[in-house]
């Protein structure tokens, strides 16, 4: 179980100095277009790629931006990233971007795509001062990640990336178990018992063109952050990523200073169906108190 004593550490304070000069930079959000592929062929003479960008309603004025891109994040069987900016010039919000996909295997340098690869991508921008964000790197993997909370103006959450993968074949009857082996983040590790469940997530929860028959519920508890813990997530078997709606894993934890209920927010996840692995990635809260971001992998 995680322990928590950095857990003052996340609560909100006031910052001791002025923020007068520092250089205000953009949230963009991607998704991919409903009807479009949610996964990625390993034959790139087909595919129908397709993917959005819009602007949060809580940015405001983004005048500051001279245009995004779109980086793509290419991950092999081994594991091993390299990426590239595959779009650019993108200057107006919302909008819709067709993904050439032999165009991205030539920038990144790939000959060939093979079951277990998978390519992600995110949005990257630069500012009419010349500032360059990227939307991930080497050494710092996604950026955004902070703003998942922030809603665009249809409702639905900012995304930070969209996932595509060469899919093996999906086995449902192989993701459950009493004794499941899981890794955090923070490498605790120990084993969580998980059910199959017929119910499905409220309605606001699903994507667009995606229906209840296409989700496979999973109850899963355990030890794993506070102790008792049950949640509930939800394979898409269209795009093979993983439903996390906001919810209390444990209610009445008691430690210095109260007793409150632990909460996950801002979830999703992703399924490796070549590894057989459920990698969750959330931002936990305990009452009034934030203890950050957080992942779990469960290895079927």
């Amino acid at each position: 179980m995680i322990a928590l004593g950095a857990l003052f550490c996340g609560c909100d304070q006031k910052l001791p100095y002025d923020l007068e000069g520092t250089e205000h930079g953009v949230v963009i959000s991607i998704s991919k277009v409903p009807g479009s592929d949610g996964i990625l062929s390993t034959d790139m003479n087909s595919g129908n790629y397709k993917v959005k960008l819009d602007v949060p309603v809580y940015q405001g004025d983004y005048s500051m931006l001279e245009d995004a891109q779109i980086m793509a994040v290419y991950t092999d069987g081994n594991k091993k990233k390299k990426s590239a900016i595959v779009v650019d010039g993108i200057k107006s919000f919302p909008t819709e971007v067709d993904i050439d996909i032999k165009a991205v295997a030539a920038k990144l340098g790939i000959n060939s795509i093979e079951v277990g690869d998978r390519i992600e991508y995110t949005p990257c921008y630069t500012l009419k001062s010349g500032t360059q964000v990227n939307g991930w790197s080497e050494l710092g993997g996604f950026n955004n990640t902070n703003f998942t909370s922030w809603k665009l103006a249809d409702g639905s959450p900012v995304a930070y990336r969209v996932s595509y993968t060469a899919f093996a074949p999906f086995y449902k009857e192989h993701y459950k178990g009493d004794a499941v082996p899981y890794t955090t983040l923070g490498g605790d590790e120990g084993t969580v018992k998980v059910t199959q469940i017929d119910e499905k997530p409220a309605a606001e929860w699903i994507p667009a063109g995606v229906t209840e028959d296409d989700l496979v519920g999973l109850k899963i508890e355990g030890d794993i952050w506070c102790g008792g813990d049950t949640f509930k997530v939800w394979i898409n078997t269209t795009d093979f990523t993983v439903i996390v709606p906001d919810q209390v894993i444990r209610t009445g934890f008691t430690l210095s200073p109260g007793t409150f209920d632990c909460e996950i927010t801002n979830g999703e996840g992703e399924v490796d169906t070549l590894a057989e692995t459920v990698t969750f990635y959330f931002y936990s809260v305990w009452g009034i108190y934030t203890l950050g971001d957080d992942t779990i992998t469960i290895q079927f």
